[in-house]
């Protein structure tokens, strides 16, 4: 993949500030807080960007701002881009682990399962739904697809160039980990792939959605093998949005939250244990409130941590209660709710700063700590 764009100045800037011991002191603080050991304070991340709201709510001064657009043509620009996190946390000092992926949003697997997408402007891509249940059969007889399809090439060909990259920056190879592209979780890829009618299929032919949640969590473990040969990430561990977490596999299940709880433990949950049994583990997500499903979530085999999309519908002591009865790390975003300080380890707390002033107010309260 050829580029224009000259990325070295800006490594080799982030090569000087990088600090390997207190960033591999911050991944080993994370795990343990993973393991809910004890700690002695909460494991904290400080950044200005909300990832699950997809709002960058300020920059670190001195990293250049790449549309997204031009990053999604660009494998150079893509990195550069995604090492903002990198230096943000150079600059701050947090607990961060430091993260990048090849960021081409949750329309890569069904690309390789043929079907078509759009990415207009700076937006992430959307997934075309095929046109009928006829073409999901279809798709489910072809058998496992060439993971070089679609957008696949791309974005191995992405990953690849990550790796050989950071390999001649002695610091970064150290500390950077190329996270997986985006797998979403078998639901949420049913649903970008039959789209609406998905949640009639549900009811009007349940074997054909269990046929096709099976391909797809087959297509998933696959896929994230994949991601791992190219990156020679270790078996049992995984990076995303600043956590270095227990498992390989992630597992979002945005779309679950519109089942029913009887429904949401037929299509998903086994599937989803499949593929964290398969990959030694996963982190889950689901946006909205998900009621009905997070009891079902956090005891499913395999799930090492949850984060929520929506925290402000969320009783965090409510679900600590019910996630450390499994073991299971919660992720939260923003601000701890009153009554919460309690809670040190399994979990690790994200706190979103609004603008870069306040993000250094954060961090220098957390290094006084």
């Amino acid at each position: 993949m050829q580029s224009d764009f000259a990325p070295e100045p800006y490594l080799e800037h982030l090569e000087n500030l990088v600090d390997v011991n207190h960033v591999l002191a911050a991944e080993a603080r994370q795990a343990t807080a993973w393991e809910y050991r004890p700690v002695d304070r909460r494991t904290t991340i400080v950044t200005c960007r909300d990832d699950w709201r997809h709002v960058q709510h300020d920059w670190p001064p001195g990293w250049p701002q790449i549309p997204y657009g031009k990053a999604f043509r660009d494998p150079a620009k893509m990195l550069v881009a995604e090492l903002w996190r990198a230096y943000e946390g150079a600059l701050l000092k947090d607990e961060r682990a430091y993260t990048i992926r090849p960021n081409y949003g949750l329309v890569i697997i069904p690309s390789i399962l043929g079907c078509e997408y759009e990415q207009r402007g700076d937006e992430m891509p959307w997934t075309v739904p095929l046109p009928d249940r006829d073409a999901v059969q279809a798709m489910i007889q072809r058998g496992m697809p060439d993971l070089k399809h679609g957008l696949g090439r791309q974005v191995w060909e992405t990953e690849a160039h990550f790796v050989e990259t950071l390999a001649c920056y002695p610091r970064l190879e150290q500390v950077v980990r190329v996270g997986c592209p985006d797998p979403q979780g078998p639901f949420n890829l049913a649903s970008s792939i039959v789209g609406a009618d998905l949640f009639l299929a549900v009811i009007e032919c349940p074997d054909l959605v269990h046929q096709l949640l099976g391909f797809l969590t087959e297509v998933y473990i696959a896929f994230i093998r994949r991601h791992k040969e190219i990156t020679g990430e270790p078996k049992g561990v995984g990076y995303t949005f600043s956590y270095r977490y227990k498992g390989s596999a992630r597992i979002v299940d945005d779309s679950a939250v519109m089942l029913s709880g009887a429904m949401y433990q037929e299509f998903c949950r086994p599937y989803n244990a499949q593929i964290a049994q398969a990959l030694d583990g996963a982190l889950g997500h689901f946006c909205g409130k998900g009621d009905q499903l997070f009891e079902a979530f956090a005891s499913t085999p395999g799930i090492y941590a949850i984060n929520f999309g929506n925290p402000e519908m969320q009783d965090l002591a409510a679900r600590y209660e019910v996630a450390a009865r499994h073991k299971v790390c919660l992720l939260w975003d923003g601000e701890l709710p009153q009554g919460c300080d309690h809670i040190t380890t399994g979990i690790i707390h994200k706190r979103i700063a609004k603008r870069w002033a306040e993000a250094e107010a954060m961090a220098h309260e957390l290094s006084a700590k």
